[in-house]
């Protein structure tokens, strides 16, 4: 899919990837569409129809049967031709108008620049599920700093919004082991990239991300066992050092250890937990096996 060429040079697209959350998606498809900086190609990927809502503007390419998130957003990726630059949100991710103009900006000033990842005002994964409209509020109170943008180096891209130079890196693609969710698929894509080129976060593109409760973190078993065996197996191709494999081990797992005995989340909790030793038992029988969790 292809569009004209814009002032600047650099031809965008958006790939969006949802599954089972028609109503989320098609919020999402309209308010992209408002972006104040030209985009040539609008690619939605859904493994089947009941996933698209029932108006998609005639803008959106709909690419479909693939499913998860990783083999989605492949779809998506082979459906461009002569593309400078792809972006990437979650379905309940709200976007600033700006968000591609910003980061364009960012691409043309910084050509080793590989990819960028945007601010997160709030996310709602953290702080419990936000709704739609003070979302938007958020992201429409939200005014550049009279400082000028600013960014830093990043080693990592936060999957609910980021961008990739993929004139730069055409062959790059999605690890389609990591299924369904596909966690830690964003870290994976960082580390491949930054061992090439820089990753930046941006302060000016900015995005709400909603923390929909829907979709497949709701699944805590399949979850649970993503949590442990996909570092292991990203440090087994070679894209997570040890240090880097132990932090996304722990960190997860301690919380489920800890919140397990304690809170309101005690019930999924310990679901995620036992998705955590069935990987822990997977693994040291030396089955490495990220896509298992379909079977679950």
């Amino acid at each position: 899919m292809s569009g004209p060429k814009d002032a600047a040079g650099l031809r965008v697209a958006i790939v969006m990837a949802s599954a089972g959350r028609a109503e989320l998606l098609g919020q999402a498809l309209d308010d992209l569409l408002k972006q104040s900086y030209p985009v040539a190609a609008h690619v939605v990927s859904v493994p089947d129809e009941d996933s698209l809502p029932r108006d998609v503007d005639p803008t959106w390419q709909v690419v479909s049967g693939s499913r998860g998130l990783t083999a989605q957003r492949n779809a998506g990726l082979d459906a461009l031709h002569d593309i400078d630059v792809v972006f990437f949100f979650d379905d309940d991710a709200v976007v600033h108008n700006d968000y591609i103009s910003a980061a364009v900006d960012y691409f043309t000033d910084n050509p080793q620049c590989l990819a960028i990842t945007g601010t997160v005002l709030a996310d709602g994964v953290i702080t419990g599920e936000i709704d739609r409209d003070p979302a938007l509020e958020l992201v429409r109170r939200w005014r550049p700093s009279p400082n000028g943008p600013t960014s830093r180096p990043s080693r990592t891209l936060f999957g609910a919004n980021f961008a990739i130079r993929i004139g730069k890196v055409p062959d790059l693609r999605f690890d389609e082991r990591l299924v369904l969710y596909s966690w830690l698929e964003d870290h994976d894509v960082a580390r491949r990239l930054g061992a090439v080129g820089d990753l930046a976060k941006i302060s000016d593109a900015v995005i709400v991300h909603r923390g929909a409760s829907s979709g497949g973190r709701t699944n805590h078993l399949r979850l649970g066992y993503s949590q442990i065996m996909n570092p292991v197996y990203l440090h087994r191709k070679g894209s997570f050092p040890v240090w880097l494999t132990a932090w996304e081990i722990f960190r997860p797992t301690a919380k489920n250890v800890v919140y397990a005995f304690y809170g309101p989340q005690r019930s999924w909790r310990r679901v995620r937990l036992a998705g955590n030793a069935r990987a822990v038992g997977d693994a040291c029988r030396g089955r490495i096996t990220p896509e298992r969790i379909v079977q679950f």
